[in-house]
Parts: structure tokens; C-alpha cells; sequence
């Protein structure tokens, strides 16, 4: 016999010398504690659903932030690439004859700092030829860089 039906509570009650419950009351009281426990079960249902929805949210809004991220570096490495070409390219340019002023005849005279900076002063350059899209001047600002990077990589 089955724990919680009605034929096991008669029996108990036999065996415990109290009487017997009536059927009716006795349907009722099942009918409600499971009602009950559906109930429980449903809350916790929903409370888990709201976890994980929040969850979710949580995982989208961090999805979307990279998304941008990704984005807008890709949009500023479209931008290098109009200004200097692709960076292979650059650092594969090797000018026939060096400009005026652009390498010294004793590369090991000069301080790497100062190479560095005239690296990011052509870098600042290429930035304001970009703005005027003049691409006429920004060929001529990535050969200055690429000459300075060459003879930077001469130089180590």
C-alpha cells in the first residue's frame, strides 16, 4: 500500500487505536497539499527563470560591448591602412636612395629615443594628412616612415 492514499491512513489509524478519517475530509487535505506543492514548484520554476533571464541579459550586454570594441578597431585599422597602406607593405618598403635628413650616415650616432619620436612626430603627421585627404601627402609620410622604421630596423 501506498504512503498518502486513504487505505494506508485507515490501517494506520488501526494500528494506533484512533479513528478512522473520513474519506471526504480526507480528499480534500490531499487535494490542497497538492495544490501546494504545485504551487511551490511553480514559484520555483519562475525564480529560475528569472535567473537565468537575468543571466542572459547580463551575457548580452557584454556581447554588445565587444561588438563595438571590435568595431571601432577595425574601423581605425581601415583608417592606418588608407593613410599608410598595409603595414607589411611599410615595413617591406626599402627606398632606392634615402631622403635629406631622413638617415644619417652613422646610424649607430644616433639615439634611438630621438628615432622614436621622429616616429611619432610622422605618425601625428600622417594623422593631419588624413584629415585634409590629401592622399598625395600621406604617400609621401608613410615613405618617411617606412624609411625611418627601416633604418630603425637597420639600426637594431
Amino acid at each position: 500500500m501506498a504512503e498518502g492514499t486513504y487505505e494506508y491512513e485507515c490501517m494506520r489509524a488501526e494500528l494506533l487505536g484512533v479513528e478512522k478519517p473520513n474519506r471526504e475530509e480526507f480528499e480534500e487535505k490531499m487535494r490542497l497539499r497538492k495544490e501546494t506543492e504545485q504551487e511551490e514548484m511553480l514559484a520555483d520554476q519562475l525564480t529560475e527563470v528569472d535567473l537565468n533571464d537575468e543571466q542572459m541579459g547580463g551575457t548580452s550586454g557584454k556581447m554588445d560591448e565587444l561588438n563595438s570594441i571590435l568595431s571601432i578597431t577595425q574601423q581605425r585599422i581601415n583608417k592606418f591602412k588608407v593613410a599608410c597602406g598595409s603595414l607589411t607593405t611599410l615595413l617591406k618598403f626599402r627606398p632606392s636612395t634615402p631622403s635629406e635628413g631622413a638617415a644619417s650616415s652613422d646610424p649607430a650616432n644616433e639615439a634611438p629615443s630621438s628615432s622614436i619620436n621622429d616616429a611619432l612626430d610622422t605618425l601625428d603627421t600622417m594623422k593631419d594628412v588624413q584629415n585634409a585627404s590629401d592622399a598625395s601627402v600621406a604617400k609621401t609620410a608613410a615613405t618617411d616612415l617606412g624609411q625611418k622604421m627601416t633604418c630603425q630596423l637597420d639600426t637594431n
